[in-house]
C-alpha cells in the first residue's frame, strides 16, 4: 500500500518516530537550565569568591554571597551552594539566613553516611574505626573474639623494635650494623617453623 506523496506506511512511521524522539529531546533539554543562567551563576560565584579573597568589606562579603544564594542556585552542584552558604554565614553569625536560605540548604543538607573523626590530612591513612566500633559494643553483647595473629608476628616485632633501638643511637654512616641484624633476625623468626614442619 502506497501513500499518496509516493512513501511507504515503514517509512512514516521511521520518520514518526524520529520526530518523538527529537520532541522528547528537546523538551528533556528545555527543563534544565540554560547555558546563560549557568554562565551568569558562575561569574557572580567568582565576583563573590574574588570579594572574599580582597581587602573589601564585611558588609560587601555578606551582601555578594546572600545575593548569590537568593538569586544564582538554580542548576549549580551543591557544594557550591554550601560553600556560599557557609560564607554567608562565617560572615554575619548574628544575623539568621533568611527563611528561604534555611529552606533551600535544609533541603540539601547531606547526612554523613559514618560518624567518623574529619580528616586532619589528606595524605593519612584512614582512621581504624573497627576498634572504635569494638569498645563501643563491648558492654552491649558478648566479648568480640580477637583475632588470630599471623605466625612469627611477635618475634618480628622484637627484631623491629630491636633494630628502632639500634637506629636510634647510630648515625647515617654507622647504622648499616643495625640493619644486617634485623636482616638476619627476620629470617631466623621463620626458620624455626620450616624445620619443624618439614
Amino acid at each position: 500500500m502506497r501513500i499518496a506523496y509516493g512513501a511507504s506506511a515503514s517509512d512514516t512511521q521511521w520518520v514518526a518516530s524520529w520526530c518523538v524522539f527529537l520532541a522528547l529531546v528537546l523538551v528533556a533539554a528545555g527543563c534544565g537550565p540554560s547555558f546563560q543562567v549557568v554562565y551568569e551563576s558562575d561569574v557572580h560565584f567568582e565576583h563573590c569568591y574574588a570579594l572574599d579573597q580582597s581587602e573589601a568589606p564585611i558588609g560587601s562579603k555578606r551582601d555578594c554571597w546572600k545575593a548569590w544564594l537568593h538569586a544564582y542556585t538554580f542548576g549549580e552542584p551543591r557544594d557550591r551552594v554550601d560553600y556560599a552558604s557557609s560564607r554567608f554565614s562565617a560572615l554575619s553569625p548574628d544575623e539568621p539566613p533568611s527563611s528561604r536560605m534555611v529552606a533551600s540548604s535544609a533541603a540539601r543538607a547531606p547526612t554523613p553516611a559514618v560518624d567518623a573523626p574529619v580528616p586532619t590530612n589528606a595524605f593519612a591513612p584512614p582512621p581504624n574505626i573497627a576498634n572504635a566500633v569494638a569498645t563501643v559494643d563491648s558492654g552491649a553483647g558478648p566479648p568480640v573474639a580477637s583475632l588470630p595473629r599471623t605466625p612469627g608476628v611477635d618475634c618480628v616485632d622484637a627484631c623491629a623494635s630491636t633494630w628502632t633501638a639500634c637506629r636510634t643511637g647510630c648515625k647515617a654512616a654507622g647504622c648499616a650494623p643495625c640493619d644486617q641484624a634485623y636482616r638476619t633476625c627476620v629470617p631466623a623468626c621463620f626458620a624455626d617453623k620450616k624445620s619443624a614442619t618439614q
